[in-house]
């Protein structure tokens, strides 16, 4: 199977009763998706919902949670159905669920399984810019490294700060990573949901500079907590990184949000004068998947 990642834009999507539905008027099925694996879901209904928009055209890479796994049968078939629906790209996380349902407790160990499995599928991993609400550097980096040989890209947790991103990308390359790297970036969101999920997911030092400034400061003051725009942090990220090797392209978390995507595809065609990127379909350049 092949071991690309099929654009430099790719969203991220919840699975939802309407998704089949609303996410083609939003983005077109050439598109790339990555579809969340959320504890009160499990995998299964991954994915389900995985398989189903691969059967619309989609290049889906559908997360994998090691502590919602029951064992190895249950691994195997979800594996089975991905590879028959043509699914050839994984993303691994250890996944949000308190105590795991079976013998996988961190992404590493799931990740050896599914090589061991079958080396044909292309693996992205978690990283952490601004760290982990619930993990030391220390461990983080000892994580990464174990787990990046195995590794064909690295998908960044969303963050607020172009600076960040810019310093994390080269510390992980002077540390001798030398995989894609697709950067986390929030679709339309309200601020009040940014703000309910920072200390979840580790993002809340770039969100209390955000709150400061700009745009994003009168949004704080505002009570009705109005959308968070990402069109200027896009452009920061893109004129930070643009021309680093390890720049897969953007990661955008959509909270399902879909029906506002039509307007940050077209800020991010311009980012990009190379791209065909429209709303309703998208044709990037492949960009591989190791290197």
């Amino acid at each position: 199977m092949s071991k690309e990642a099929v654009a430099r834009v790719r969203l991220e999507v919840v699975p939802s009763a309407d998704l089949l539905t609303q996410l083609p008027a939003a983005f077109g099925t050439s598109g790339s998706v990555s579809v969340t694996c959320l504890p009160h879901h499990g995998p299964a209904r991954t994915v389900e919902a995985a398989v189903n928009l691969a059967r619309l055209g989609y290049h889906t890479v559908p997360h994998l949670a090691a502590r919602s796994i029951t064992g190895e049968a249950e691994l195997h078939s979800l594996l089975q159905q991905l590879q028959e629906a043509g699914v050839s790209e994984l993303f691994l996380v250890a996944g949000d669920r308190r105590t795991p349902a079976g013998p996988y407790s961190w992404s590493g160990q799931l990740l050896e399984a599914v090589n061991a499995y079958s080396p044909d599928f292309s693996i992205g991993i978690a990283g952490y810019p601004e760290g982990h609400p619930q993990l030391s550097q220390e461990q983080l980096s000892s994580s990464l490294h174990m787990k990046a040989p195995l590794a064909s890209s690295l998908v960044t947790q969303m963050c607020f700060s172009a600076g960040s991103i810019s310093r994390y990308l080269k510390a992980i390359r002077n540390s001798g990573i030398q995989i894609p790297v697709w950067v986390g970036v929030p679709g339309p969101v309200s601020v009040r949901k940014l703000v309910s999920l920072g200390a979840r997911l580790g993002v809340g030092r770039s969100l209390k500079l955000a709150r400061g400034t700009g745009m994003a400061g009168a949004l704080w003051r505002r009570d009705d907590f109005l959308s968070y725009d990402s069109a200027g942090l896009i452009r920061e990220i893109h004129q930070e990184l643009a021309g680093d090797p390890l720049f897969a392209g953007f990661h955008v978390y959509t909270f399902n949000d879909l029906g506002r995507l039509p307007g940050l595809l077209h800020g991010l065609q311009a980012l990009q004068p190379a791209t065909t990127l429209s709303p309703g379909n998208i044709s990037i350049p492949l960009f591989p998947a190791k290197i």
